[in-house]
């Protein structure tokens, strides 16, 4: 392998920044609202069209079923840019990117021809309902049943803190198909049928995004609503834990790069006894350190990604950027709060609904605890955990 093209597998292609720096200009366009719409339990719908206009609510969709076809790493790219302007924005692209691939990949014609379409242009939003009161990243413990009746399945349980509860037309609910402790299917979901009861979650974060619960009272899905195979739910959680995982950590980048870029612009202009802070290095020095964090993170985020774009491994390298880059983003935004002072630690400034919103991502698609767990399992291998570790 030459200098040059070791090199190279470092860098974004010319195409990719190109794509970056658009994304980048088209999130401009809303990201003065941020702060006005985290504070609403209004979705933004047109913001959501605009993404679709853009494409990215497709990209993790193939071709040539309407979608953009692209890598994990433009998928990251898209996640990172997005955010920066807007936290909630991209926690909506991260839910467009999940759900809208399983139904590309693993739905029937019927209901992806159905749902998929509108999702892609952004006329809806499909929800994802794995976690419970009692299995979160757990997904074993699930107690959602689905009985086998005459044309296709009745749904009966609970779901928790599921995103886009009270803005999704649909959501695919996990739920156990059998008795062994894998036996967890997927279905597709209208929430407007009968026997579906929604309640928003009210929460410091993810306000206008709709999380919530959901009651379900022998709910009837027809056959063609199952995700996938009967009883291979469980794999397809466990698969996009290691992508989305890494998607998680570049959304939590984007919105602290945000706050360190309107800290940097607060403390080159703010003077103190009789000096620009800028020339100060109790101001300037946590800058610089949390930059430099960000930046391995970042790093850490799109080789997981190009491991999964080259099918190789990843889920250590997933549960790696996972834990540390939402607690790299919420220690930055922490302390861009601490430099603004008063202002800061105010609502004339978005810094304390961004801090609202990262911290939770910390438990988002498992909670650090669960992080390190999956890690040391990945080094000392699984017979050292005891039994029933499904994370």
């Amino acid at each position: 392998m030459t200098t040059q093209t070791a090199a190279t597998q470092f860098l974004f292609t010319a195409e990719q920044e190109d794509y970056r720096a658009r994304l980048r200009a088209f999130g401009d366009t809303f990201a003065d609202g941020y702060h006005e719409r985290a504070l609403s339990t209004e979705f933004f719908w047109d913001v959501y069209e605009g993404m679709a206009d853009q494409g990215v609510l497709g990209l993790s969709v193939p071709r040539e079923l309407g979608g953009q076809g692209e890598t994990a790493i433009t998928s990251g790219i898209a996640m990172e840019e997005i955010a920066h302007a807007d936290f909630n924005a991209g926690f909506a692209l991260f839910g467009a990117l999940c759900t809208n691939a399983l139904l590309a990949e693993h739905a029937s014609p019927e209901v992806r021809d159905s749902w998929l379409p509108r999702a892609l242009a952004g006329k809806t939003a499909i929800g994802l309902a794995l976690t419970e009161l009692v299995a979160g990243s757990d997904a074993r413990g699930i107690q959602t049943r689905a009985t086998k009746v005459d044309g296709g399945w009745t749904i009966t349980g609970h779901k928790t803190s599921s995103g886009f509860t009270m803005v999704a037309g649909a959501t695919i609910v996990f739920a156990r198909t059998g008795d062994g402790p894998k036996d967890i299917t997927a279905f597709l979901v209208p929430l407007d049928s009968a026997g579906v009861d929604r309640e928003r979650i009210p929460s410091f974060g993810f306000r206008p995004t709709g999380r919530g619960k959901i009651g379900l009272s022998d709910v009837f899905v027809p056959e063609v609503n199952v995700v996938g195979q009967v009883g291979q739910g469980f794999g397809l959680v466990m698969e996009a834990f290691d992508y989305t995982r890494a998607i998680l950590a570049l959304l939590g980048v984007g919105t602290a790069t945000r706050a360190l870029d309107v800290t940097i612009d607060f403390v080159s202009e703010r003077e103190t006894f009789g000096q620009k802070l800028a020339t100060r290095q109790g101001a300037t020095f946590p800058i610089a350190e949390h930059l430099t964090v960000l930046e391995s993170v970042r790093w850490m985020a799109y080789h997981t990604l190009a491991l999964k774009d080259a099918g190789l491994p990843h889920t250590k390298e997933a549960a790696m950027v996972k834990w540390y880059g939402t607690k790299a983003s919420v220690d930055a935004v922490r302390d861009a709060i601490v430099l603004l002072g008063h202002r800061g630690y105010s609502e004339e400034l978005p810094l304390m609904q961004m801090m609202r919103d990262l911290a939770g991502l910390e438990i988002a698609d498992g909670a650090p605890q669960i992080q390190k767990m999956i890690i040391t399992r990945e080094v000392f291998g699984r017979s050292h955990y005891r039994r029933g570790t499904t994370a």
